[in-house]
């Protein structure tokens, strides 16, 4: 939880620099595309990461990597921030708070949407239209099958869901059915 709150104070300075420029979606790019980096160089990572480094090493060696970055100046100052405050392992929680922080400015909710079989595209737009309705916002979804559900489908946004799963109608079916009998 301290992590998350750390992580939400930092996107949102990141932010508001960000938005002082009018670059909000251009650094939530850069930003993700530093975490990718970061995920997929471990070196790297383990490096900046580690807690065994200096934060004044870091800086010296992010200092040298931004120099031939085409990032916005903010995005670099902010990454040697981070490196020289040590707090550079929060930074997937950053870009995750980021990301909320543009969403809710932009009136987008992301949310998921599990079901038995693979849902066909206009089942998805559908889903996104009545979700959207219901939410009064713009909907991303993300899909994923879950054959546990064995039939139907369960879509998680926010603190909105909706069960529509064949295990769940099963379940009201047997509540109705005991009441019935007592």
């Amino acid at each position: 939880m301290k992590n998350v709150l750390l992580a939400t104070r930092y996107a949102r300075a990141i932010y508001s620099l960000a938005k002082e420029k009018n670059e909000q979606d251009a650094v939530f790019e850069q930003l993700r595309a530093i975490n990718g980096a970061f995920h997929n160089d471990k070196e790297i990572a383990n490096f900046l990461f580690s807690p065994l480094v200096r934060p004044s090493e870091k800086v010296s060696a992010l200092e040298k990597v931004t120099a031939g970055l085409t990032a916005s100046e903010a995005l670099k100052s902010f990454l040697l921030l981070l490196a020289k405050k040590n707090r550079l392992g929060v930074f997937s929680e950053i870009l995750v708070a980021y990301e909320q922080i543009s969403d809710e400015a932009h009136g987008v909710t992301r949310g998921t949407v599990r079901s038995a079989t693979v849902l066909a595209p206009e089942e998805r737009k559908r889903i996104e239209t009545l979700v959207g309705r219901a939410t009064k916002k713009q909907v991303i979804l993300t899909y994923k099958e879950d054959p546990s559900l064995i039939g139907g489908l369960v879509a998680e946004v926010g603190s909105f869901t909706f069960d529509d799963s064949l295990i769940s109608h099963l379940k009201r079916l047997n509540e109705q059915i005991t009441r019935s009998t007592h």
